[in-house]
């Protein structure tokens, strides 16, 4: 394993990546770039000119100033009224968030190595324990299928450690609800087996309830997607020149709770105990919470012109006897959507990494870089919106939704 682990350099610091100096921008003038991917169907159109483009500013008419068509990092095309020397060179950021390692990864991986990497692109990996850099020229060193079966080894463990305490919680709220069956109506002792444990047999709903509670906030706590780090990792895109590709891999997850039939039962034996129902109320009616602010999140990694693409890894519940799966992850689900939406990304919702992966590279290989100069502008802080059109066609177009004026 240590000579696998070699081919991956350590990152010390957690989610913050290094980034190249600021550019210096005028306060007056300002170039924007926009990256564009426009399809007809799922065929890329390569074909396209300066004058096919339309560009509005807060719905306000821009000129376009230039064109590049860009194909793996490489200028295959331009066309300029002013030239402004592009740096085209790529990164690319796989981030895995991962309860379970599926094995389905290893195609996944093998294809992005094989089919999407280029030997000066930029890769950095973060696992559920720890982050990685791909060191410069291992690809032309080493064979690619070694290097992408080395990667998913790292993934498998880290997930296995990165992810053991939550997991741990998640086998405790199971037996915590095994033994409110028990302690509430006696129909769950038939249903006990491996997943009750002794410390919780034998005591009441007042004290099991808050335990499913207090176990449900850690659990919280160890998934918790927290909106800062997120900026942060854009405002340090932000400052890097090229192309920045971001792949988040997201885990589907799920709660355990009381079967509905055992908790109506259980609802309607603790009438006159209203401590007690409420905590039933308040507990099995649980929302997640997480304080993200999806609008700034948009703006944030479009404005960094980060090419946001959100592989959402779906499953099915485990088939558990008196216990009912809830679905966890809808807020996470619609937050970053939104997000590879707002970037002229895209999100993948099936089972196999694979696919979400294959069908994202369509969009990684090749786009046309569009520059203008806004009219009037103005380092206000606000945010502005970007419409691109391809005149006189239907095509499908992606890019990013705006910028921060700053």
């Amino acid at each position: 394993m240590k000579k696998r682990v070699a081919v991956l350099s350590l990152i010390l610091a957690p989610f913050l990546f290094a980034a190249a100096k600021p550019q210096q921008h005028d306060v007056t003038v300002r170039n924007i770039t926009v990256p564009v991917r426009v399809f007809d169907d799922n065929i890329f159109v390569d074909t396209l000119t300066l004058d096919d483009f339309e560009i509005l500013e807060n719905g306000i008419p821009q000129k376009p100033e230039a064109l590049y068509l860009v194909r793996q990092g490489n200028i295959q095309r331009k066309e300029e009224n002013v030239g402004f020397f592009p740096s085209v060179g790529r990164q690319f950021f796989l981030l895995f968030q991962l309860i379970d390692y599926n094995p389905k990864l290893a195609d996944a991986m093998k294809y992005f190595f094989t089919e999407i990497l280029q030997e000066d692109d930029l890769l950095t990996i973060q696992t559920p324990l720890k982050n990685y850099n791909l060191p410069p020229g291992v690809l032309k060193s080493r064979p690619r299928e070694v290097i992408a079966k080395d990667l998913v080894d790292i993934i498998r463990k880290d997930t296995s450690i990165g992810s053991s305490n939550y997991k741990n919680q998640m086998r405790e709220l199971k037996r915590i609800i095994r033994s409110i069956q028990s302690s509430g109506t006696g129909l769950g002792r038939t249903l006990v087996g491996e997943e009750t444990d002794s410390t919780n047999v034998g005591y009441s709903l007042d004290f099991l309830l808050p335990r499913y509670k207090e176990t449900m906030e850690r659990m919280e706590n160890l998934r918790m997607v927290e909106e800062k780090r997120f900026l942060q990792f854009a405002e340090a895109l932000k400052q890097s020149e090229g192309e920045k590709t971001v792949f988040l891999f997201y885990q589907r997850e799920y709660r355990p709770e009381i079967n509905q039939n055992y908790l109506s039962t259980l609802m309607s034996m603790v009438q006159d105990q209203p401590n007690v129902l409420s905590d039933l109320q308040d507990i099995f009616s649980y929302h997640r919470d997480i304080s993200i602010d999806g609008k700034k999140l948009q703006q944030a990694f479009s404005d960094a012109s980060i090419h946001f693409n959100f592989i959402f890894m779906n499953s099915e519940p485990d088939n558990i006897t008196g216990i009912t799966m809830i679905e966890q992850s809808e807020d996470i689900f619609r937050a970053f959507s939104d997000v590879a939406k707002a970037t002229g990304g895209m999100t993948d919702t099936s089972q196999n990494p694979f696919t979400g992966i294959k069908n994202a590279s369509a969009l990684t290989d090749q786009h046309y870089l569009l520059y203008y100069s806004p009219a009037n502008y103005s380092n206000d802080g606000e945010f502005k919106t970007i419409q691109i059109k391809i005149k006189d066609k239907s095509y499908k177009v992606f890019h990013r939704q705006g910028y921060i004026a700053k």
